[in-house]
């Protein structure tokens, strides 16, 4: 084993420890082992900035800016409070009206964004009428992520993957082509969580 392997594997087991512990923004954490790196000579100021200029990075980056403006417009929290009744109702009921619009959502905005918009929401409603509340983040979190994987700009990693992909000079993804499988999966997925897991009365 050479020094840079040892000093890497090293590197990130610290990483985790400390993002388990969690004294630092994980920001913070990942972009200080990066400046490590760059100190001892693993990567050159070149490599460090690659990752920076990738393009599905900006694009991450855009999106998070229009998804808190989203998010401070309010627009989206209206929408799921008019879709949550606040009169008697099931949990299996409440979950039809919701989270297929909010998988739906989730394909065009990024996942981390909405689950930020909609679980506080979510939990003061099932709050309110008495429903468990792990009824309904739990298949937030799942339908969420299901959505993202209808699109390219749906999460993070297909548009970071897509980045890499044109600058190894192949041609990317199309906006919807990863929908192609992605939107068979999600419906499958969401149908048997309402079977299997979510369709049960409070």
């Amino acid at each position: 084993m050479t020094f840079e392997i040892g000093f890497v594997l090293l590197s990130l087991l610290g990483m985790v420890v400390a993002l388990v512990l969690d004294k630092m923004r994980p920001g913070m954490v990942l972009f200080s082992v990066v400046v490590v790196f760059l100190c001892v000579g693993i990567l050159s100021p070149k490599e460090m900035l690659e990752g920076f200029s990738n393009k599905g990075m900006i694009t991450v980056a855009m999106l998070f800016l229009v998804s808190e403006g989203i998010r401070q417009s309010g627009a989206l929290g209206q929408l799921v409070k008019k879709l949550l009744s606040h009169g008697k109702t099931t949990v299996c009921k409440a979950q039809l009206r919701m989270l297929p619009v909010i998988s739906f959502i989730s394909a065009f905005l990024n996942n981390t964004p909405v689950v930020v918009i909609f679980a506080p929401i979510v939990k003061r409603w099932a709050e309110s009428v008495k429903l468990p509340a792990t009824k309904f983040l739990i298949p937030l979190s799942y339908v969420t992520i299901l959505g993202g994987m209808c699109t390219l700009i749906g999460t993070s990693t297909n548009l970071v993957v897509h980045g890499m992909i044109l600058e190894a000079g192949y041609e990317g993804f199309s906006m919807f082509e990863l929908g192609k499988v992605g939107i068979f999966i999600a419906i499958v997925r969401n149908s048997l969580s309402f079977v299997f897991f979510f369709s049960s009365v409070a």
